[in-house]
């Protein structure tokens, strides 16, 4: 429309116009910065961690975004975005913000291994935390140590020491588990039969350690009556606390948290990677439904 048209058309008729145009203007804005349809995230800490998902991952596209590679796509019926974070809880904290930055997703799954605290879980077990803890977020004195939430930047209030997840996807995940077919622990000898794979409800302590330590993971268990230790997830959890985004950590048991961790993790990491794997995607197919777990699907990984 040239200007001059624009003089000779009726004031009315112009900021019609003009209204017109920026309610189209405001609705483009809103559909760039909104995704079409609820979306996943995923987090893993290593590559093999996401590999399993990845493997799975249908109409599969690549984004990069400050260096971190995040893929998008369809994991049976529900959409996703699935990221690499890096080792302890920095990295994680870094990618699962971008990862709400970006992609907006309506709930965020954590998976991958962790060490066992409970002498009840075994390597290649599952572990749902209903809540994670920072086990080494303290507050150090003389007479010992106290352990807290962060403060929220946010708020200026404090974090509560233990995240709860929510209970509706935790609900979610024991539904998936019961019809998930896990991989089993292999006998120590080919006589033996393979055990039956576990998984609880449980806590999830975090921290900036690789513990293998029978001293620390007799504290850990003490101190908080944690069942796993792992180096990411309740750094996720406390971003995802403060931006209002559900978060659900589910992991696989790779090694014992003792002297003997290194060892486990190269022999029960692949199984225990494949069984966290398998109940994320089974929880990814309930949460798409929304109603009850539909039938096992069987995978490969």
């Amino acid at each position: 429309m040239t200007s001059r048209r624009m003089r000779d058309m009726p004031r009315r008729t112009y900021f019609a116009v003009a209204i017109v145009a920026a309610i189209s203007c405001a609705s483009a804005v809103r559909a760039i910065d909104q995704p079409a349809a609820r979306v996943t995230a995923i987090l893993g800490a290593q590559a093999g961690e996401i590999t399993p998902l990845l493997n799975e991952l249908t109409d599969k596209k690549e984004r990069e975004i400050l260096g971190l590679t995040f893929w998008t796509g369809k994991l049976g019926k529900r959409q996703v975005v699935i990221t690499r974070t890096g080792s302890g809880k920095v990295n994680a904290a870094v990618a699962a913000t971008l990862a709400i930055e970006n992609f907006h997703p309506h709930e965020l799954l954590v998976t991958g291994t962790a060490g066992s605290l409970n002498p009840e879980l075994k390597p290649c077990d599952v572990v749902i935390a209903a809540k994670t803890v920072q086990h080494d977020f303290v507050r150090q004195t003389s007479s010992g140590i106290e352990r807290r939430g962060a403060r929220n930047p946010l708020t200026g209030q404090r974090n509560p020491t233990f995240v709860e997840a929510p209970v509706s996807l935790v609900e979610m995940a024991k539904r998936a588990a019961a019809a998930t077919d896990f991989m089993p622990i292999s006998g120590e000898s080919k006589k033996s039969s393979p055990t039956a794979v576990r998984v609880i409800v449980g806590i999830v302590a975090t921290g900036d350690a690789f513990v293998e330590s029978s001293e620390k993971r007799k504290e850990l268990r003490t101190a908080l009556q944690a069942d796993a230790v792992e180096m990411e997830g309740a750094a996720v959890a406390q971003v995802c606390y403060e931006f209002k985004v559900p978060c659900l950590v589910i992991r696989g048991v790779s090694d014992m948290a003792d002297e003997s961790a290194r060892a486990d993790f190269e022999t029960y990491a692949g199984t225990a990677i494949a069984n966290a794997a398998r109940l994320v995607y089974n929880v990814l197919q309930q949460v798409a439904e929304m109603k009850d777990m539909p039938k096992s699907v069987q995978l490969t990984f």
